[in-house]
C-alpha cells in the first residue's frame, strides 16, 4: 500500500509519429465518490500535470475549468476537413445573386454576410441540439450511417450552388444538415461518462471551440470571396468549378465511408 501524491505527471506520447491531430481523453476516478478528473492529452504538448480525485487540487481544477475541451473544439472543427468543406460550399454563392438567370456580384459586403450570418446560425443551432442529444446519449446513431450522411450534404450543398436543386431553401436545408454534422462532432465526448455537471460544462467547452473555430473559417473564406466576387470568372471558376470539385471530394469521401476503404490522404 502507497500513499498517493498530489498529483500523477503524464507524457502523452500515443501515436504521435502516425497522427498527431488526435487526443486522448483520459478519466480518473478514485474510491469514495470523488468526483472523476478528466484531461484531454495532446501527443505534441509534452508532460501535463493531473490531480488526483478526491485531492484538493482536483477540487479547485473542478470549479475552475482549464478550457482544455475549448481548445478541443476549436481543434475538432480545424481538422474537420469535411465540416469546413460543407462550410464553404454553403460560402461560395454568398457573394453574389442571381439576376435574370445569371449570377452578378452584391454591391456591399452586408449583402453577403447578413443572408450567410442567417445561414451558418442555422447551421450552428442544429448541431448544437444534435451534439447534446449524442453526448448526453439520448439519441445515438451509428458513425457508419452519419460519416456517409455528412458527406451527401457535403454533395447537395455543392450541387445546389451549380442547379438549384434546394429550390431557395438553404437555411431550412441548413437546419437539417447541421443535425446530421451535430452527430458528427459528438464522438469526441460520447464515452466520457461524467457526472451530469461536469459533462454539462464539458459539452458547453467543447461547442463553444466549435463556433469559435467555425467563425474562424466562416470570416477568412467571407473574405477573400468578396475581394474575388467581381472577378469576371468567378461565376465560372470559383463557383461552378469549385462546387463540382467539392461534388467529386464528397463522392471519394462516400465511397471511403460505405466501403471502409482509404483513397484520399484527408478525411
Amino acid at each position: 500500500h502507497c500513499e498517493a501524491g498530489a498529483a500523477l505527471d503524464i507524457d502523452y506520447r500515443l501515436f504521435r509519429e502516425v497522427d498527431p491531430t488526435h487526443r486522448g481523453l483520459l478519466r480518473v476516478e478514485a474510491a469514495g465518490g470523488a468526483q472523476p478528473v478528466v484531461l484531454s492529452l495532446d501527443p505534441s504538448a509534452g508532460p501535463v500535470s493531473l490531480a488526483w480525485p478526491g485531492s484538493q487540487d482536483a477540487a479547485d481544477t473542478a470549479t475552475r475549468p482549464d478550457g482544455s475541451f475549448f481548445r478541443d473544439g476549436i481543434h475538432h472543427i480545424l481538422i474537420g476537413y469535411d465540416h469546413i468543406l460543407f462550410l464553404i460550399c454553403l460560402l461560395l454563392p454568398a457573394v453574389l445573386r442571381r439576376r435574370g438567370g445569371g449570377w452578378e456580384p452584391v454591391l456591399a459586403w452586408r449583402e453577403a454576410v447578413w443572408p450567410m450570418l442567417g445561414i451558418v446560425t442555422m447551421f450552428t443551432i442544429a448541431h448544437s441540439i444534435t451534439l447534446a442529444l449524442a453526448g448526453l446519449k439520448i439519441v445515438t446513431i451509428s458513425p457508419r450511417i452519419i460519416e456517409p450522411g455528412i458527406a451527401i450534404t457535403i454533395m447537395l450543398a455543392a450541387i445546389d450552388n451549380i442547379h438549384p436543386v434546394l429550390r431557395g431553401r438553404r437555411k431550412l436545408f441548413s437546419f437539417l444538415f447541421g443535425l446530421i454534422h451535430g452527430f458528427g462532432f459528438a464522438g469526441a465526448l460520447a464515452e466520457l461518462e461524467l457526472p451530469l455537471r461536469d459533462f454539462v460544462i464539458a459539452l458547453l467547452q467543447f461547442n463553444l471551440g466549435v463556433e469559435a473555430g467555425q467563425l474562424m473559417v466562416v470570416a477568412v473564406v467571407l473574405v477573400v470571396l468578396l475581394a474575388l466576387r467581381n472577378w469576371q470568372r468567378y461565376p465560372v471558376l470559383v463557383l461552378r468549378g469549385g462546387s463540382a470539385l467539392a461534388v467529386l471530394v464528397a463522392a471519394i469521401w462516400l465511397g471511403e465511408r460505405v466501403l471502409d476503404v482509404k483513397v484520399l490522404p484527408f478525411a
